[in-house]
Formats: structure tokens, C-alpha cells, sequence
């Protein structure tokens, strides 16, 4: 939002799960609005939009309850995030609840600065229109859309409003260089407090928490016992303590309702503090206007924050960087496997992959290398995405929505551990949540910032991680007495990572999380990395992790490799492959190519290269064809290459007059095509077009094909994009033992 600075929106953002609009409800329960605002059906009532705690003890409270124990108070502070919709709700309801209730109410906002409360009165006394009061009063961004009805309401009602907010164009003429409040003229003095109080230095600590991954810009930290008085932050809330108080003198036997971003008056600091060191015998009460997606199942728990806490429904959120959003329900999807006939209570791993793998991959990988050892979920990233070779790969997040990603999957990683638990044989002393690449950012995430989460994590060479630092440090002094969860962290970290990751979890030691890192150092041979051991040295980390015995491989093991060069489905594929070598005592290095050797190399240092075969043998002889996805079957089409053998071209088409695929299921068809020719992929989908079949997965006879390939393959089937829906799979690599039916 524009009228934001960093500091100001970072200090928004603990407050910023809450959500919705619209109208309030009366002393006697009915829906009231302000004069203007035009009815919105889609909108529930606000007392059904909310759940309301006594901040103290967690009572429940109803919203009529709340406005009869706020009424008494010389000083009411809304805690609100600034763009959501059902915290301006709740604001305006609260303010037009305690106008039914008192004889006088003065609404107060952090929104309008001293220097146009000029222009501010005027609006209200009708002495200039709106478009006027809107050029003379900055107002912000989605002034419209969040402040205007309680504008619009107070005008109708002919109540005072206060802009209690220090002047933005002061800020920089006032600092310690240039002489503090001294700076200012005679007329800008009049803006400013009288006097700088000190706010106390837990609220610093919060400050700094909360800004931690911005510091650089925010230049050096101050010393501890600097009281920070011309700090931007001090200014405002000096300003508006202020403002609070004056009108209290203005105005007596009124009732100040100050709206305020929920950081300035949370743990009766900032803002709040401000006007009980200027009016100490004022009676203030606070509420916290916290956002959720289920207000009804939410608790206070910790040091309490206010007097009063309103959970809001996350429902939509105003502009905000030039966008609105609303938000909507989407599923975490998971994969689960536990052991046949498991009797005992198992570990539990919760794997979550690096970006493209697939959670069905790697549920077979994990599956391999554990066996029935453990109870296995596998958990899919929520933004599906098309891969390189057409692929179907899941992302856990996006750079410009990093923190907004992580914050919806923390919980919902929670509630898989949670299920789990419930559901399953799992022994809770023994959860490990491991992952690697972005899934291993998630699980640091997850750990470090989610409470109850009893787990073990394993980040396992964590990537595109920088952005953690935005996330403030759970600060233990804000626990209260909420019982500590038994968690710790290992992160497994490249060597260039290592000197973030060691301050980075120094600073959680220092909240008294625990956790540990190791360099993903690669084990050295006589002077040349082995790395034919990365893969059983992740494997041994799990186990560990999990109480499992490792897995012993021979140092004079032999020793294989596969090139799978830059694709994540290849490299999927080749684990699962070098898993079954592993199984006979082999090791296999999987390598992205082969630089500056000839073509057809086949042994590099004693190590032999694997060609994986794709031969129709294999699923003759059980292996299962890929299926075509969709609740009602489909037809698999495989693409013979050009350059195949007339042999294994003949066998193939001896398998298709079996057709295995619809032997096990009356639903699904296997169909052989050609990459040009008279089979060509076009005349077989236009051939099945023609019997209505139109769901379809392309497959190349191939292991796992190039990105070139698919695409070519693409290309022909353009045509038919818009009248079959076509699913694409790189190969028939990753391909296990058919399962019964």
C-alpha cells in the first residue's frame, strides 16, 4: 500500500490472518449499516463472522458481551490489520455498538495525520465535499474500501474524529543529527508530542524481532538502553498516545476508540502504553483483531496479548501493492502408506520433496529404501506445474509470496501430523518431517515456527531459504505459561550455505529452540568425491532420525552410474533405480552429464554406466503400464521411437493385442503409436477420437525422454488439444510390479 513503510507494513503483518466486511450487529443482535453502505448478500453477519475471547482467561464472549464490558472505558484500541475486510467489520461495529451505548464517542485513527485534521473537521461539519477532504488529507490506499464507513458513520452522527498520527512529511526533519523536535519550525512543532516518552524495551525486542531480516536497511541495530526516542516507531506511537489523551481533555466524559495497526498496541505497549503514562488513572481497554480461517476453533494462548481478542474470518482483503484478494479453501494432499498387518506403534516419516518431484515418486522411493519400517507419508507441493519434459510437478511457494505460502502450509502440515497421529500406528516419540531442496525450507519453516509440532526435522540441503529471516523468532518471554513442545531441527547444509544457516540458527538458540547444523560434505575417496554415497548417506540421515539401524554398504561395493541429466522426473526415476542396485549391494552415482568425455562412454574411474532398457518384456512379464489419469479410465498411448528395433517393435505389438491395461480394468486402453509414419501420434488420436475415447496419456517408449522430444510430440498433437484432454508422461521409467485389482 502506498501510504506504507516497511517498517509499518512488517509491524501489521503478526495481526495479518485476519479477514471480512461489511455490517455490524446492533445492541439487539439485528444488522445495522452505516448510512451508505449498500447491502452485500454474500456477506454472513458479523457475530457469526467472529469468535470473541476474554484475552485474559479464553472466555467465550458473545458480541454483545463485548460491547457492554468495552463501554465503560475512557480508552477503546482496535488492533487491526490494515487490509482486511473483517477487521474493518469489526471496527465499524465496535464503533457504532459504543455510539448506541455512549453519550459521546471519539474515533481516533493512525490512519489521518495531525497536519489535516483541519481538513478532517471540515468533512465532517459539511463545509467541503468528499473529493476535496480525500486531495487535502492523504488519504490511504484503501480508504474507500476500510476507513470510509466509520468516516461516513461519525459524520452522520456529527462525532468527532481525531488524526493522531505523527506527519509523514516531518519524519525526516527529525532525528538526533539534525536535533530531534528542535528541527522543526514554530507551525511543525504543533504536530509533534510535547514530549517523547520512552517506550520499554521488551517492545524494542518485538520491534526488531519483527523487522530481523530487514535490519541492512533499517541501519545499525541501537544499543539496548538507547530509549529510541526519535525512532519512526517511537514518533507514531508517541504521536497517538498523545492524541488520545488530548481528546480525552477535549472532550470530557467521552470515549476514545483509537483504530491502529495491532503491533501499537499489543501487550498494552506502544500506543497504549503512550496514553496511560499521559492519563494514568484512564481506564483503556484493548482488543486484538486476529484473522483465521476457522475463528470458532481458535484459543488464546501465551502471554496474553489484550483485554479482549476477536478472531475474524479470513475472507477477503483490500488493495494492497495495486492488487485485492479473497481467499479460498485448497486441499494438502498427501500420500500414505502403513505397513500390512502393522501391530506395534511405527516411526512416522513426513517427507516432503524438492520442487517437480512428484509425491507418487517419491512414495515409491521412500517405500524402497524403508520398506515396512516406518508408517510413510509423502506430501504434495500445492502449485502444480508444468515440468520441462510436460511432467506434472508440484512448487511449495513463490518468491513474492513467500511468507504468505509458508504461513498457509505450517498449518497445514500441522494438521497431517495431527491426523496422523490420530489414525495411524505411529509411535509420537519417533515422527521425523525431512525433505530437501524448497520441502526441506518448508520442514525449517515448519519446525522453528509452528508450536505443538513434536517432530524431529531433517532439512536436508535447504534452498531459496533467505527469505526465513522475514519471519519473526517465536520469543520465548511470550509463551506465558503454554507448555513447551519437544521439537528440534537439523539442517544438513551445502558448503556455500553454510555461514547463513549458522546465523540463522543461532538466533533460534538464542529463543531456546533446539537444533543443529552439518555441512552436506562430500565423503572423499583417494581425492575424488564418491558420490556414489549421496544417496545412501541421505537415506542413513532418515534412519537415523528415525531410531532405524543404517544401512551398510561395502566400501569395495561396485559401482555404477546414470546420467540423468537436468530433469526432475530423471532424477526421480534414477533414486528409485539405483535403490534396486542398492538392494544387491551396489552403489550408483546419478550424474547430471558427462562433460568433456567422448560420446558412448561407458566406464569412468571403474565405475560402469547403466543404460536403463525399455523393452515390452518387462510388462509382459507384470510390470504395470502407466495408467491414464481420471476417475473414468483413459487410453495410454505409447510412442515408439523411429530408431527402435524391428524386434522389440514386434514385441511391443504382440503386447498390445494382450493389452494388459485392459485385462486388469475395463476402464483403461493401451494403444501403440509412432513417432512419424503411418501410426503417427496424430492418426492414433484422431482414431480415437472416433470411438469417443478422450482421455489420453502420451508416453515415448523411453525411459525418461528429453524435453526436446515431449515437446516435439506436443506439437502433433496440437490439433487435439481441444477436443481430448491430453496428459503427458516422459517415459516408462519409475515403473514398479503391477499392483492387484
Amino acid at each position: 500500500m502506498k501510504r506504507f513503510s516497511p517498517l509499518a507494513l512488517l509491524l501489521a503483518l503478526p495481526f495479518a490472518a485476519c479477514t471480512n466486511a461489511g455490517t455490524a450487529p446492533a445492541r439487539n443482535g439485528a444488522s445495522t449499516r452505516s448510512p451508505d453502505i449498500a447491502r452485500d448478500d454474500f456477506l454472513p453477519p458479523l457475530e457469526h463472522a467472529v469468535s470473541v475471547r476474554d484475552g485474559r482467561t479464553g472466555e467465550r464472549l458473545t458480541w454483545d458481551e463485548l460491547l457492554t464490558r468495552l463501554a465503560p472505558s475512557h480508552a477503546v484500541f482496535l488492533g487491526e490489520t490494515h487490509i482486511d475486510e473483517t477487521t474493518h467489520r469489526v471496527e465499524l461495529g465496535v464503533y457504532e455498538g459504543l455510539l448506541a451505548r455512549r453519550k459521546q464517542v471519539v474515533l481516533a485513527m493512525e490512519m489521518f495525520e495531525r497536519d489535516v485534521q483541519g481538513a478532517v473537521d471540515a468533512y465532517l461539519a459539511g463545509t467541503i465535499d468528499e473529493p476535496t477532504f480525500l486531495a487535502r488529507s492523504r488519504p490511504w490506499s484503501n480508504y474507500k474500501t476500510a476507513y470510509r464507513p466509520m468516516i461516513e458513520l461519525a459524520k452522520a452522527k456529527r462525532a468527532p474524529v481525531v488524526a493522531s498520527n505523527f506527519p509523514a512529511t516531518l519524519r525526516s526533519k527529525v532525528s538526533a543529527e539534525k536535533g530531534g523536535l528542535k528541527a522543526l519550525s514554530a507551525e511543525e512543532r504543533a504536530f509533534a508530542p510535547k514530549e517523547l516518552l520512552a517506550n520499554t524495551p521488551g517492545y524494542w525486542r518485538r520491534v526488531d524481532n519483527a523487522i530481523r531480516g530487514h535490519v541492512g536497511m533499517m541501519g545499525p541495530r541501537p544499543a539496548a538502553d538507547d530509549p529510541r526516542l526519535l525512532d519512526t516507531q517511537s514518533l507514531w506511537d508517541n504521536t497517538m498516545g498523545e492524541s488520545c489523551a488530548l481528546a480525552l481533555d477535549r472532550h470530557p466524559g467521552a470515549l476514545v476508540v483509537h483504530v491502529n495497526g495491532g503491533f501499537h498496541s499489543e501487550y498494552w505497549d506502544g500506543t497504549a502504553r503512550q496514553l496511560a503514562l499521559r492519563k494514568p488513572n484512564a481506564k483503556v481497554k484493548t482488543v486484538a483483531i486476529v484473522t483465521s480461517s476457522n475463528p470458532q476453533s481458535e484459543d488464546v494462548a501465551g502471554l496474553p496479548v489484550a483485554d479482549y481478542v476477536v478472531f475474524a474470518h479470513e475472507r477477503a482483503q483490500d488493495v494492497n501493492e495495486g492488487t485485492y484478494s479473497v481467499f479460498t479453501a485448497r486441499q494438502l494432499q498427501y500420500r500414505v502408506n502403513v505397513p500390512h498387518g502393522a501391530r506395534e506403534k511405527l516411526p512416522l516419516l513426513v517427507w516432503l520433496g524438492d520442487d517437480g518431484e512428484s509425491a507418487e515418486d517419491a512414495m515409491e522411493l521412500w517405500k524402497a529404501r524403508l520398506g515396512d519400517a516406518c508408517v510413510l507419508l509423502v506430501v504434495e507441493a500445492p502449485y502444480r506445474e508444468t515440468q520441462e519434459d510436460l511432467s506434472i510437478g508440484g512448487r511449495w511457494y513463490w518468491p513474492d509470496s513467500f511468507r504468505e505460502d509458508l504461513g498457509a502450509l505450517r498449518p497445514g502440515i500441522a494438521e497431517i501430523y495431527g491426523y496422523a497421529l490420530r489414525h495411524f500406528p505411529v509411535d509420537p516419540k519417533r515422527v521425523v518431517l525431512a525433505g530437501e531442496g524448497t520441502g526441506a525450507t518448508v520442514v525449517a519453516s515448519s519446525v522453528l515456527l509452528t508450536d505443538g509440532l513434536g517432530v524431529t526435522g531433517l532439512a536436508l540441503g535447504p534452498t531459496r531459504y533467505t527469505s526465513l529471516k522475514d519471519f519473526p523468532l517465536p520469543l520465548p518471554e511470550l509463551r506465558g505459561d503454554l507448555p513447551k513442545t519437544k521439537k528440534a531441527l537439523r539442517v544438513f547444509a551445502a558448503g556455500g550455505d553454510m555461514e547463513w544457516w549458522k546465523g540463522e540458527l543461532a538466533e533460534y538458540t538464542g529463543v531456546g529452540l533446539e537444533n543443529s547444523l552439518a555441512e552436506l560434505a562430500p565423503l572423499v575417496r583417494d581425492g575424488v568425491h564418491d558420490d556414489a554415497r549421496d544417496e545412501l548417506d541421505l537415506e542413513n540421515a532418515v534412519r537415523t532420525a528415525l531410531g532405524l539401524a543404517a544401512r551398510v554398504v561395502k566400501d569395495d561395493a561396485p559401482r555404477r552410474f546414470l546420467v540423468v541429466g537436468e530433469s526432475v522426473r530423471a532424477r526421480s526415476w534414477g533414486r528409485l533405480l539405483a535403490q534396486d542396485y542398492l538392494a544387491k549391494g551396489e552403489l550408483v552415482a546419478l550424474w547430471r552429464g558427462l562433460w568433456d568425455l567422448p560420446p558412448g562412454t561407458s566406464n569412468v574411474g571403474g565405475a560402469e554406466r547403466i543404460t536403463p532398457p525399455v523393452d515390452a518384456s518387462a510388462f509382459a512379464a507384470g510390470a504395470a503400464l502407466p495408467r491414464a489419469p481420471g476417475p473414468f479410465g483413459g487410453t495410454t498411448v505409447i510412442v515408439l521411437p523411429d530408431d527402435l528395433p524391428q524386434a522389440e517393435r514386434d514385441a511391443w505389438t504382440e503386447l498390445q493385442k494382450n493389452d494388459p491395461l485392459n485385462k486388469s480394468s475395463r476402464f483403461h486402453r493401451f494403444v501403440l503409436a509412432a513417432q512419424s509414419g503411418e501410426r503417427a501420434l496424430p492418426v492414433v488420436l484422431e482414431e480415437l477420437i472416433a470411438k469417443n475415447r478422450k482421455n489420453v496419456l502420451v508416453v515415448p517408449a523411453r525411459w525418461c525422454a528429453d524435453g526436446d522430444e515431449l515437446r516435439a510430440l506436443k506439437k502433433l498433437a496440437r490439433p487435439f488439444e481441444n477436443m481430448m484432454t491430453l496428459h503427458w508422461r516422459p517415459g516408462l521409467g519409475g515403473v514398479r510390479a503391477a499392483s492387484p485389482h
